[in-house]
């Protein structure tokens, strides 16, 4: 039980999974990125899961990933916890990143499951425990089956939890049954991490220790604070959590009729955190019309705009 508590101490959390701020010719922006982790840790988040998808990952270079997180590390100065993902189809390049972050200081590591091809549940193990191999930090699995299309199952999750250098899973699914079944499965200090930020609260409650999300980027302390009220001593309302995730689930639904990392490097943009709202190629670049209804939506939007960074930061 206390193993536990100590996981859930070092690594229980709000988590943002930090974007990738650039210049409108595709190059990184190290000076928005810095301000980008500022504003975050001002608002209160509890530490940053670096080079995942939501950071453009798989479409940085691994010199730029590599790049990024050192960025991260020397902004953040080690006041927040640090998740560097590693993940990649390849093994020996998931390795490599895997050592860089372990040069850099990082707390742990993460790592997509392998995907395109084919493998099955026995490879992506192997492909875990290689990389766990190489070094010495904690692993938490990232399980993502609607954009890999790799459904991992119990057994598996049975298995990895065996392994005390695999602390977790980072869970984006909506399947809540399921995240319900690894906590009853798995070892008591195997910590799950919610996914889905529209459904925080809800995974909160069937068991999840803390959340990594793409939406905290734009409004951070809304999840902040939820994750407060829910491990807080007393009862939490039940009215004010269903209120605050209302909040959130509001903009994530004018979120999802457009492109979700745009979207929220838009708002960003329009909160004074990005010097400008560029993605890279091949994500989709708005048009003049999206960026109007974005714009016109985020002038009306309260939460939105009790994040910005020109409201709430000095510099």
């Amino acid at each position: 039980m206390n193993k536990r508590m100590d996981n859930r101490k070092t690594f229980g959390g709000i988590f943002t999974a930090l974007l990738t701020p650039m210049h409108e010719n595709g190059d990184i922006d190290y000076i928005s990125l810095a301000r980008l982790v500022d504003h975050q840790i001002e608002q209160g988040i509890h530490g940053f899961y670096v080079g995942g998808s939501t950071g453009e990952g798989f479409i940085l270079t691994n010199e730029e990933r590599q790049q990024v997180l050192e960025a991260v590390v020397k902004a953040a100065a080690g006041r927040v916890i640090i998740i560097a993902h590693v993940g990649n189809i390849s093994t020996r390049e998931s390795i490599k990143l895997a050592k860089h972050a372990e040069l850099q200081g990082v707390d742990a590591i993460s790592a997509v499951v392998p995907f395109y091809y084919k493998v099955t549940m026995k490879e992506i193990r192997e492909h875990y425990e290689a990389i766990m191999a190489a070094v010495s930090l904690p692993m938490i699995v990232y399980h993502y089956p609607g954009a890999t299309g790799v459904s991992l199952s119990l057994e598996f999750y049975e298995q990895m939890s065996r392994n005390p250098q695999c602390i977790g899973v980072k869970f984006t699914s909506l399947n809540l049954f399921e995240m319900q079944q690894i906590r009853m499965r798995c070892r008591e200090d195997f910590l799950i991490y919610n996914g889905h930020d529209e459904v925080y609260t809800a995974g909160a409650f069937v068991g999840a220790d803390g959340a990594i999300g793409s939406t905290f980027n734009m409004m951070p302390g809304l999840f902040t604070k939820m994750y407060e009220l829910i491990h807080s001593e007393e009862q939490p309302s039940k009215e004010s959590l269903q209120m605050m995730q209302a909040e959130a689930n509001k903009v994530i639904a004018h979120m999802i009729q457009f492109d979700v990392i745009a979207y929220e490097k838009h708002i960003l943009y329009l909160q004074g955190v990005l010097s400008t709202p560029t993605v890279r190629q091949p994500l989709k670049q708005f048009t003049e019309e999206e960026c109007e209804r974005i714009e016109a939506y985020f002038a009306q939007n309260e939460v939105l705009g009790r994040f910005s960074y020109t409201a709430n930061s000095q510099g």
